[in-house]
């Protein structure tokens, strides 16, 4: 009796360890792996016989996996990586059922492997796609690279509006087209285009991207011709580039593409980057006997590339020392009182404290600030600013601990929207709106406040030269903006005594930054490791 009462307790402990068949429960989910590198584990209540969660160590991603008895052998197969609000439990069943119904037979058993289903499926090219690939041309592909909204290459869903903006330049850009685009990101880092009419041009909106390309077709609107001649850059489409077909491309095709025009190594890095973008999208047309890739660093010798003669490579291994720091801080005290540039100089000022990227700062959202004593608080978060996934370099979930210079800066913003001139924009959901928007813009056609206007990047500040210009001047120190990363990283690594934990407040990804992949650290840690360094920069207070 004892024992069978031990049993069922361990089966109740066993139980809850186990996640439940929920968005929620799969994604707070923390698996304890006992020194392995993965587990995997059931899924509890999910009613699919063999449904587990295989959770990774090194990344913290979770996949949904299958294991089934085929042939007197047991086997897995991976139904797909589990993303909150991408593909949860709804997209699992739907896909493990639509493959049960095909793969097994009355009785439940399997009859066809879908691991050799799957293989099949993403290799196989369907007679229209045959026929197809003998036509597309490179110009063809930037039309349905641009219809897709530019798709990531390895992951679900579509590169971010700055992704796609920088892809956009060397594929259609120097162009009057480009004027017409709007990107926007959704809450999960997704960019996406609308366009607009272009009053510089006197041009009206297009209704699609057919209408967009009908306007400006190939050398039509080029931003830099003169007389019919080449002045400066020109994109893909524009140039004669464009009429190869995207099987005929070669290394030799493309080196002479960017050496025809004069060009700076930083240039040519994009048109190979967009070139990248561009093929690993399009190979799905080529059939299964496609060429080898041209557009590998490898095959177009990019070693000439060398970051040294980038124009502000001399800032790379540069960093502020702490004395410099502190004047860059009171300059940007000044700046916020004299309400010169607005939410820029607070936003300088996050960064100096907390190294974080200057793109991640710019995104943050104010309902992604959780300060302590906050009773609307659902995810049980205390001082921390939540960085989701989709809105990271690495596209990895971080957060940043609300120190005391963190603190100062926070309140420092509410003081300034309770000022009269800035008090509309407590409505915008960016914690760092800009000024040069007004609640007129914010409105959509049918002239009612617009959600997706207001969550977008008109209403947020895009980048801080501005006021990085005047502290420069005021303070009398050079540089650029992203050496307060560095500045911070440096000192995360002195007064911790190691780059291990140092990394956990960077976030830095490689080795040569600081160290190798992101691990699931713990938050009280890595918030007793973010008010050590916040001890150097005390002179917030002054």
């Amino acid at each position: 009796m004892k024992d069978s009462a031990t049993n069922e307790r361990k089966s109740k402990l066993d139980t809850r360890l186990e996640p439940r068949f929920t968005d929620y429960s799969i994604n707070k989910y923390k698996p304890n792996y006992n020194g392995k590198k993965k587990v995997c584990v059931k899924i509890h209540e999910s009613g699919i016989k063999g449904l587990k969660l295989n959770c990774i160590k090194k990344t913290g991603r979770k996949y949904f996996i299958q294991q089934f008895w085929f042939e007197g052998k047991s086997d897995k197969w991976s139904v797909g990586e589990f993303r909150l609000g991408i593909f949860g439990i709804k997209d699992c069943k739907t896909k493990v059922v639509n493959i049960m119904e095909s793969h097994t037979d009355d009785n439940g058993r399997w009859i066809k492997n879908p691991k050799i289903t799957e293989r099949q499926r993403k290799d196989r090219i369907t007679k229209a796609e045959l026929e197809n690939r003998i036509m597309l041309t490179v110009r063809e592909c930037i039309v349905r690279l641009c219809k897709a909204d530019f798709p990531k290459i390895k992951k679900e869903g579509t590169l971010t509006s700055k992704s796609a903006i920088d892809m956009c330049l060397p594929l259609i850009g120097y162009n009057k087209r480009t004027k017409h685009l709007v990107y926007n990101d959704d809450n999960f880092g997704n960019g996406s285009a609308t366009f607009k009419a272009c009053k510089q041009y006197n041009t009206v909106k297009p209704r699609d991207w057919d209408d967009l390309f009908n306007k400006f077709p190939p050398g039509h609107g080029c931003i830099n011709k003169i007389n019919g001649k080449i002045t400066k850059g020109v994109s893909m489409y524009d140039h004669a580039f464009g009429k190869y077909l995207i099987e005929e491309l070669t290394p030799g095709i493309i080196n002479t593409f960017l050496d025809e025009i004069p060009r700076g190594w930083s240039t040519k890095r994009k048109i190979i980057d967009a070139l990248q973008i561009l093929w690993a999208n399009s190979k799905k047309y080529m059939g299964p006997d496609r060429p080898p890739n041209p557009t590998t660093r490898e095959a177009l010798d990019t070693k000439q590339f060398d970051v040294s003669k980038g124009a502000n490579s001399s800032y790379n291994s540069r960093k502020f020392q702490p004395e410099t720091l502190e004047r860059i801080w009171l300059s940007l005290q000044k700046i916020s009182h004299m309400g010169k540039h607005p939410f820029q100089s607070e936003a300088l000022m996050l960064m100096l404290v907390t190294g974080i990227r200057q793109t991640e700062c710019l995104k943050i959202k104010k309902d992604q600030v959780f300060r302590k004593g906050n009773k609307d608080n659902p995810l049980d978060m205390d001082n921390i600013i939540l960085l989701p996934g989709p809105m990271t370099k690495n596209r990895q979930q971080r957060f940043i601990t609300i120190t005391e210079p963190v603190a100062f800066i926070l309140d420092q913003l509410d003081d300034i929207y309770k000022r009269p001139k800035f008090q509309k924009y407590k409505f915008i959901p960016h914690l760092f709106p800009t000024n040069k928007s007004t609640p007129k813009s914010w409105r959509g056609s049918d002239g009612e406040l617009s959600m997706k206007i207001m969550n977008g990047r008109k209403t947020r500040l895009i980048d801080l030269r501005e006021c990085w210009a005047t502290m420069t001047d005021d303070a009398r120190v050079g540089g650029v903006p992203r050496m307060l990363r560095k500045s911070y990283a440096s000192i995360a690594v002195q007064q911790l005594k190691t780059s291990a934990k140092a990394r956990k407040l960077t976030g830095h990804q490689k080795a040569s930054t600081l160290d190798i992949h992101y691990d699931v650290h713990n938050q009280d840690e890595i918030k007793d490791y973010a008010n050590e360094v916040s001890e150097v920069l005390k002179f917030h207070k002054k």
